[in-house]
């Protein structure tokens, strides 16, 4: 039987990249959008594609999902749709709960009770260690949830965890931070970065920043892709930790940035204490051991080659738009 993959979200970083490597690998794809989103041109491009098919739903619409996966009767299921900002987390506690927890139950149900023998992966999140008391995190390390965000993300490590005691197929990855050129600039790293090459630029003057002592596990999003892909293809279902091993802080991404453009950081970067957030996880850095014993995987991009390339993309990006005359990016 031909392999059919569910992957819910694809238009996130995650989803883009996931789809693409498995359509090379010739396997049908069906990805969800969100109701009246614009979608990004690589999201536009699969779905000019002969085997993806898009299809929009609505996580809170769970009635909808549960329907949509009883008419496809995939064979894979790659869950990726979630409310990841911890600060909306928090915000709405209720439909946050909804997408991030109760839409991964809908799932599992439903691969009970009437597709058994399809395969699902669903995501939690290295926010399940919050403020840990060791380091590097692997699978084995006590979950310490800071904030609703990774108290949600336990939920669904708990319910994957269940799932397997049952017989059935349900792995989950515990990723941490991963970014490319297709990162939204709400996350630290992909603002940085495009921050810098619009200053280099002149379409912006300064950057504003919250906590720059703030380290972390950064990796490149096509290698996290390609763990997802292959935990669905080993013989068991697995929980694994996805990360690179290296902790960067916030300021050392600055550093390196604005000194490969020639610039001095000092004179552009504000700090601005209404960007420290009390719920951000504390220092955290995985340990992927797990995933090399039972994926052969390992990140093929680290901190170094990461920021370089993103950079690159956002310079070619923004030398494009201020050639066709885009008005300059206030801040």
């Amino acid at each position: 039987m031909r392999v059919s993959t569910l992957i819910t979200g694809i238009e996130g970083q995650d989803g883009g990249y996931l789809a693409e490597l498995l359509l090379e690998q010739g396997t049908r794809v069906i990805g969800t959008v969100r109701p009246g989103l614009a979608l990004p041109p690589e999201t536009q491009a699969l779905d000019a594609h002969r085997n993806c098919e898009l299809t929009s739903l609505d996580m809170l619409n769970l009635g909808g999902l549960r329907s949509l996966l009883r008419q496809l009767q995939p064979t894979r299921v790659i869950h990726l749709a979630a409310l990841s900002r911890p600060v909306q987390c928090e915000e709405q506690p209720i439909e946050s709960h909804t997408i991030n927890v109760a839409s991964a139950e809908v799932i599992v149900d439903w691969l009970r009770r009437d597709s058994p023998q399809s395969r699902v992966l669903l995501l939690s999140s290295s926010a399940i260690f919050g403020d840990p008391l060791t380091e590097p995190q692997n699978e084995e390390t006590e979950r310490r949830p800071i904030n609703t965000y990774g108290r949600q993300k336990l939920e669904v490590s708990r319910l994957a965890q269940a799932a397997r005691e049952e017989g059935l197929y349900v792995s989950c990855a515990i990723p941490f931070n991963h970014e490319s050129p297709r990162r939204s600039e709400d996350f630290v790293f992909a603002k940085i970065v495009n921050s810098a090459a619009r200053i280099s630029l002149g379409l912006q003057q300064q950057l504003e920043l919250g906590a720059l002592n703030a380290r972390r596990d950064w990796g490149y999003a096509p290698d996290f892709a390609r763990a997802f892909a292959w935990m669905l293809e080993v013989e068991r279902p697995l929980e694994l930790v996805l990360a690179t091993g290296e902790l960067h802080s916030v300021l050392e991404l600055v550093d390196a940035v604005f000194t490969e453009l020639g610039l001095e950081h000092a004179r552009h970067l504000r700090h601005s204490a209404d960007l420290l957030r009390a719920g951000d996880p504390k220092e955290q850095v995985g340990d992927p051991a797990r995933a090399w014993v039972e994926l052969g995987w390992e990140p093929e991009v680290k901190f170094a080659g990461l920021w370089k390339l993103m950079l690159d993309s956002a310079l070619e990006h923004y030398r494009s738009q201020a050639a066709s005359d885009t008005e300059p990016i206030s801040t």
